[in-house]
């Protein structure tokens, strides 16, 4: 768009969905400053404790590779040089919401400047508050990060296949984001390697002699990547063995579909059929830009074949630019191949995430299990972008112009010819208004559905953002009771649990010195070298023994039980049954786990 021409109607629609999404990512960062965490962000609070090195051997024993712990060891040891009394939660919550705002300037620069204010707008709204998306703006995972490295790389694989000017650039651009995702998350990985394909796909059509250039990006790749190849074996070799992902049936794939397009409603039943109306939406939008550019190619075959061989030199040089690229992907359009070129992107947008999945599906079935729903985050970005060049595609009002060397009319009246359907002057004169006029209906009705469809998605993005808000807000006020009671257990304490993840999340608010111990139960061992230790307890003698020992050396130290699920009702019950005495001190909320505490004596 230029700023200095007069702006559309979508050019103000996207600016508005740009101050919105700019809103809620500013809420989103004020949401940062909460102590509140789970048990996957246990593990990115743990690694930023230790040392760059020590952070770089537990991760490869973990599941996932380095970079996203590094990024927030990096900024959480900044904040700390700044405001030494800083911890490490709320540096490690605002880390996530920073690739959001990197995204926001991709979408006022690269994406405006190439298809206009209403794509960039509409693509931030998407990844920032369509469903599932708005809790990733906080959470302490590396989804934010993976999501804007393939989007990055997905767009400047673009612009690498669509012009040689700054062709560098933009390649070691797409190397530097692939190698960043692939050092983020193994599936943002396979989402790149799905980016590296369709841009093969794109030199073999457009300049085969490319092919070449898209192996050098390849080998650095490949090369960048080997120094991770070991760590990344024994991980396999791990998952291979024991993996905690239950197996996936084909009707996943629904469940993948609901993932993507359920908003968050308080009726279940509206939004089981809003995810229908959204999916059947985009799957339509899609068909009816491919349709279009169907008869527009068509149209034009006719048109060449009518006007001969005789052309405008300005026409001429203008289709040679595009037309081996459009003719050979058997697409064309009047506007030489912008609209074409356009339909790939978006075409391939959603290739990205089809791919992600179908790499994920075929693994757990042909191996184990290794999917699940939030792996297809990574290449979210690159799915909602299709999305709104799909939707802009629809908004925009169409240009009928006529054919260069020859009058409308004339072009119009050999079209009818062909098709034998006038032989009067009088005939012609009203068939011709007659397409006229249903062009410009169809015109009228595609961009009312799509101006619906566009109020559609802004209405599902706000209420999902804004559940999110609010349980965000509730998560934080329960928080603030939950130290409290936190605060009551002291460093010379004992506490015992009957979940390993409460457990291993609760520990983090107590004292280092603070006794743990699980109920029957052993503890991850990876979370304990990250973290604290933790015991285990057998039999109500144990307890008594740890009371006994407290009393004999006069000490003030208590033993307390921080239960979870209806099972701690039944262990209260056998201790209450073996002599001692339990009392509950209330219910309480951390992250999404709610417990009981109780003090036993």
């Amino acid at each position: 768009m230029n700023f200095r021409e007069k702006m559309t109607g979508r050019d103000i629609a996207g600016f508005a969905l740009l101050g919105l999404s700019l809103i809620m990512l500013c809420r989103s960062v004020m949401l940062c400053f909460s102590n509140d965490i789970w048990y996957d962000e246990l593990f990115t609070v743990g690694l930023a404790e230790h040392s760059y090195g020590e952070l770089v051997r537990l991760t490869a024993a973990d599941v996932h590779p380095p970079l996203y712990y590094c990024i927030v060891k990096l900024f959480s040891d900044l904040c700390k040089l700044i405001m030494p009394e800083a911890g490490t939660i709320i540096p490690a919550k605002i880390v996530s919401v920073l690739p959001y705002f990197i995204l926001l300037l991709y979408a006022v620069t690269f994406i405006r400047k190439r298809f206009g204010m209403f794509v960039g707008g509409m693509f931030l709204f998407c990844v920032t508050a369509m469903p599932q998306l708005s809790a990733y703006t906080v959470e302490m995972r590396m989804y934010g990060w993976a999501l804007l490295f393939v989007t990055a790389a997905f767009l400047h694989a673009y612009a690498l296949n669509k012009s040689y000017v700054n062709y560098s650039l933009h390649g070691a651009a797409l190397v530097l984001y692939g190698l960043a995702a692939a050092y983020t998350q193994y599936f943002a990985c396979v989402a790149v390697v799905m980016v590296y394909l369709f841009l093969l796909l794109a030199f073999w059509l457009r300049d085969g002699r490319r092919i070449r250039e898209w192996l050098l990006y390849v080998a650095v790749s490949v090369i960048c990547y080997v120094p991770w190849l070991s760590a990344l074996a024994g991980q396999l070799g791990e998952v291979s063995e024991n993996y905690w992902i239950l197996p996936l049936t084909w009707r996943s794939l629904g469940g993948c579909v609901k993932f993507l397009m359920k908003p968050a409603f308080t009726d279940e039943r509206v939004n089981m059929v809003l995810a229908v109306i959204l999916s059947a939406a985009y799957l339509g939008i899609w068909c009816r830009w491919l349709l279009k550019l169907y008869h527009s190619r068509r149209e034009r075959g006719i048109k060449r074949e009518i006007q001969g061989t005789v052309k405008n030199p300005k026409t001429e040089l203008r289709e040679k630019n595009g037309r081996d690229h459009g003719e050979r992907a058997g697409l064309w359009t009047t506007d030489a191949a912008g609209t074409a070129e356009r339909f790939c992107l978006a075409t391939a947008g959603v290739g990205v995430l089809a791919g992600l999945v179908a790499f994920g599906f075929a693994a757990s079935f042909l191996i184990r299990p290794v999917f699940v729903y939030r792996y297809m985050i990574p290449a979210a970005g690159c799915f909602w972008l299709g999305f709104a060049l799909c939707l802009n595609e629809m908004l925009c009002k169409q240009k009928w112009t006529k054919g260069e060397g020859d009058s409308a009319g004339d072009i119009d009246e050999k079209l009818c010819k062909l098709n034998g359907k006038f032989h009067t002057a009088e005939n012609r004169l009203v068939d011709r208004h007659n397409i006229s006029a249903r062009n410009m209906e169809r015109d009228i009705i595609s961009r009312v559905a799509g101006i619906l469809l566009a109020l559609l998605v802004v209405i599902v993005g706000l209420r999902d953002y804004r559940a999110f808000m609010g349980e965000e807000e509730y998560k934080i006020r329960l928080m603030a009771e939950t130290e409290k009671a936190l605060a009551m257990i002291g460093p010379q304490d004992s506490v015992l649990y009957n979940f390993d993840q409460v457990q291993a999340v609760t520990g983090y608010y107590l004292p280092g010195t603070t006794a743990r111990f699980l109920w029957r139960a052993e503890g991850e061992k990876l979370i304990q070298e990250i973290t604290s230790p933790c015991g285990t307890v057998e039999e109500p003698e144990e307890l008594r023994e740890i009371l006994d020992t407290a009393r004999e050396k006069e000490t003030e130290k208590s033993l307390w039980f921080i239960g979870s699920f209806n099972s701690r009702e039944d262990i209260v019950r056998e201790w209450r049954g073996a002599g001692l005495e339990v009392e509950e001190m209330g219910s309480f909320l951390l992250e999404r786990y709610w417990f009981n505490l109780y003090k036993i004596s």
